[in-house]
């Protein structure tokens, strides 16, 4: 059987209205699905108000988000930003120590004006 870390998803999820059209479409890796679930807002750590989670066709990345010193860690910029890496737990130890072996060898982070 062949592996498959990624899954095509959908980012406004289908039972808040989301559609399978490819504008609507987004890459995933399980983890992030699991903690995405069917959500398409989640709270903001610092404001405690309910934000929409960061939409990868309409949101620009380096808006929301930054890099630690040592690019292991994302930081969120805004309440979007904020919210989103606690709701996807973007910063969870797996993920975390694979940026870190990846940026060792010069992979990570990604080199992404979007």
């Amino acid at each position: 059987m062949l592996s498959r870390p990624f899954s095509i998803e959908p980012i406004i999820p289908r039972s808040k209205g989301g559609t399978s059209d490819l504008d609507n479409l987004a890459i995933a890796c399980q983890g992030c699905k699991n903690f995405k679930y069917s959500h398409s807002e989640a709270i903001d750590p610092v404001t405690g108000g309910s934000v929409p989670l960061y939409h990868p066709r309409r949101d620009n990345w380096s808006e929301h988000f930054t890099w630690s010193s040592d690019s292991t860690q994302m930081l969120g910029l805004t309440p979007t930003g904020r919210a989103t890496i606690d709701r996807l737990q973007l910063n969870r130890e797996g993920v975390v120590n694979l940026r870190g072996v990846l940026h060792s060898i010069a992979l990570h982070p990604p080199h992404n004006d979007s």
